[in-house]
């Protein structure tokens, strides 16, 4: 079966669940998300977890984790404003299977005068403890929809990303980069 990748992430926020790699989750109050893994989202090759979907999942986690900031798509595109990728790099680390439930854990590990990056962690929980199955960092570029350039991001949004590490920048309100 090839994955549709239109169609939605089923992707559940959750608590801090008990079981976690607490070492590898160094911000006290990253998000948490469960993803149930059906056969729909396996390769039509090999019947694993296909990368295109790994990398689906980060960005709905990180698109989930702005709602709930008050940075919803919509929300921003009414502001001329949204977030747009410049990088990601995925540390592919163990094969998800059609019946794994897959938990991730993000924060924003820095922000800075335009953009931030936000790292996502994925592992499952087996009979012999947690596999670690991704590791991802995404730089983010905070853009101005008009110009289509980075813009600087107003201090309430770079409060409200609670990044792990900030730079100190002029909280001058908008402006070149």
């Amino acid at each position: 079966m090839t994955p549709d990748h239109r169609r939605q992430i089923e992707l559940v926020p959750i608590e801090g669940p008990a079981r976690r790699p607490s070492e590898q989750i160094p911000h006290p109050r990253a998000r948490y998300f469960e993803v149930p893994v059906g056969t729909d989202n396996l390769s039509s090759t090999i019947p694993h977890v296909d990368n295109v979907t790994y990398l689906r999942w980060i960005d709905r986690i990180a698109e989930m984790a702005g709602d709930a900031l008050g940075h919803s798509r919509k929300a921003l595109a009414e502001q001329d404003r949204m977030w747009f990728v410049a990088r990601h790099e995925i540390d592919y680390l163990a094969e998800t299977f059609a019946g794994d439930v897959v938990r991730a854990a993000t924060w924003i590990h820095d922000a800075r005068k335009t953009g931030c990056r936000r790292d996502t962690l994925l592992w499952r929980e087996t009979e012999y403890g947690l596999d670690l199955i991704a590791r991802a960092r995404t730089t983010w570029a905070w853009i101005d929809l008009t110009r289509r350039r980075p813009c600087r991001m107003p201090r309430d949004v770079i409060d409200r990303l609670d990044a792990l590490h900030s730079e100190s920048f002029e909280a001058s309100g908008e402006g070149r980069p």
